[in-house]
């Protein structure tokens, strides 16, 4: 008896092309109904232990950036025992961390794994520093001019000294478990490929607590798209706006809204069938209802509605106030 010869599957049949082989009938293979996928749960990143900055800022996170100045110190503690290892150095026991940037601008990975195995990575991105030269610009990327003085005396409105410098594969340089330093860009393009921004970590930090209660709420997504995150004073103008202390220049603030279904729009948040400014609402309470139990990532926060360029979105910032 001659062997079988198989031929192509089309549309689920297999056919038989050796004609000296009688087949009764086509051998149908049915579709296996295997139910609707469900998303798999969501993951915090968060670790079973902490490190804290010497500015005051618990990480919690398995991986998180931290923003220095050229030759500025950076103080860590943790909560408990752990293991860290930043370039050919190591060390283990009581965590009392202490590391200075470097003069050059780039990315320094410092790891922190304790004694059950869990593991934080820290990107130490070393900003650029502005030159006395420069003027309105930094190595060629135009900034504009922050205000003389800042906003009442207030710290966190004092003029930059350095700034992130983005090329490349550093735009995927991960901020946290849910965010990517490419996500904050300011939309100006320079005349190269290299950009510069500012990212507040406490702004990231209140990003992925809201991402958090979002998806404890029931509305399962991995992330936020930012439509507007660090702008130059220099685009802040050029796009007519006339205030000079807005919290997006200074890298304090985010435009957000959810879009899990990936249409680049606000997804239907509340579920009516609509989407509309209701459902930038549905996000603005939760950003309040965070706030009210995380006083320490409170700012400013507005609805925006829908326009002929973009659906409703939600502005957040950690001007340290809520307004």
């Amino acid at each position: 008896m001659s062997a079988f010869i198989w031929g192509p599957v089309l549309f689920g049949t297999l056919m038989v092309t050796d004609p000296q082989v009688a087949v009764a009938a086509p051998v149908t293979v049915e579709p296996h109904d295997v139910g609707p996928l469900t998303p798999p749960p969501f993951d915090t990143g968060r670790l079973g232990f902490t490190v804290t900055t010497d500015t005051g800022l618990d990480v919690d996170f398995s991986v998180f950036a931290l923003f220095l100045a050229p030759g500025e110190t950076l103080g860590l503690v943790a909560n408990e025992q752990v293991d860290w290892t930043i370039g050919d150095t190591s060390s283990t026991g009581v965590m009392d961390f202490s590391w200075q940037a470097p003069q050059e601008p780039g990315l320094t990975t410092l790891e922190v794994r304790n004694a059950a195995g869990e593991v934080m990575t820290l990107n130490l991105v070393t900003m650029r520093a502005q030159a006395a030269g420069d003027g309105d610009t930094i190595n060629g990327y135009r900034i504009g001019q922050y205000p003389a003085e800042p906003y009442r005396g207030q710290a966190n409105y004092a003029a930059p000294i350095a700034f992130a410098e983005v090329s490349g594969e550093l735009a995927d340089v991960r901020l946290s478990p849910h965010f990517r330093l490419g996500q904050f860009l300011c939309k100006q393009e320079g005349e190269s490929d290299v950009r510069y921004l500012i990212v507040s970590e406490r702004l990231v930090m209140k990003l992925e607590t809201i991402l958090e209660a979002a998806n404890a709420r029931g509305w399962r997504t991995d992330g936020f798209t930012v439509m507007s995150g660090y702008r130059t004073p220099w685009y802040n103008a050029d796009i007519g706006n006339t205030t000079v202390y807005r919290q997006h220049l200074f890298g304090s603030a985010a435009d957000i809204f959810v879009d899990a279904n990936g249409d680049g729009r606000m997804d239907d948040l509340n579920e009516d069938g609509a989407v509309d400014t209701a459902d930038a609402r549905w996000l603005a309470d939760l950003v309040e209802a965070v706030v009210a139990e995380k006083p320490s990532l409170a700012g400013g926060m507005s609805v925006y509605p829908a326009n002929s360029r973009h659906g409703p979105f939600v502005h957040i910032d950690v001007r340290g106030v809520r307004v």
